[in-house]
């Protein structure tokens, strides 16, 4: 009796340690030089609601709360696909020239989403830009997850994003096509 009840006590214990486990946090980040002012190249990152001004897979986007950039305003996304997502964005700071945002509904493709984009200046008359985003895939606690949502799939997902967005980005900023 007293074997069964220990195996007991051990199971209830255990039982919260599986229902409680913490998403493995993913991350990316990509890195890009533009022959540009960081003033010029903060125009258009600094346009919360204008990323479709320069970011390929964005169809649209629009502020849907708050009619500028500032902490709080939330935009809609609708890409190219048809899905559509709605954006907040949580920081906020022109001096520094950076902002982050995260998912708040819509068709996401992460868990605990949050993106930075930061510009800074690199001499020259050139700005690095730096886009990093941390995040948990939808199905966290599925292992292995359902097909085409694993951790490998959902980080090449977002480094791609980034790194088109980024290359985007240096050909609205310096005009090339």
């Amino acid at each position: 009796m007293k074997r069964f009840i220990r195996g007991l006590a051990m199971l209830v214990m255990a039982v919260p340690a599986v229902v409680f486990a913490q998403a493995k946090e993913l991350s990316t980040t990509q890195i890009i030089r533009i022959k540009g002012s960081p003033e010029a190249v903060w125009e258009y990152v600094g346009d919360f609601g204008g990323l479709a001004k320069w970011f390929p897979p964005a169809a649209s986007t629009r502020l849907v709360l708050k009619d500028r950039s500032e902490v709080g305003a939330i935009r809609e996304l609708i890409r190219r696909n048809g899905t559509k997502v709605f954006e907040k964005l949580t920081e906020y700071d022109p001096y520094n020239m950076t902002l982050t945002y995260t998912y708040v509904d819509g068709a996401v493709m992460a868990s605990d989403y949050f993106a930075t984009v930061t510009v800074r200046d690199a001499g020259n008359g050139e700005s690095e830009v730096i886009w990093s985003g941390r995040f948990t895939r939808l199905a966290y606690w599925q292992d292995p997850p359902p097909p085409g949502q694993d951790d490998a799939t959902l980080t090449g997902f977002f480094t791609g994003a980034y790194k088109a967005g980024l290359d985007a980005l240096k050909k609205a900023v310096e005009g090339t096509p």
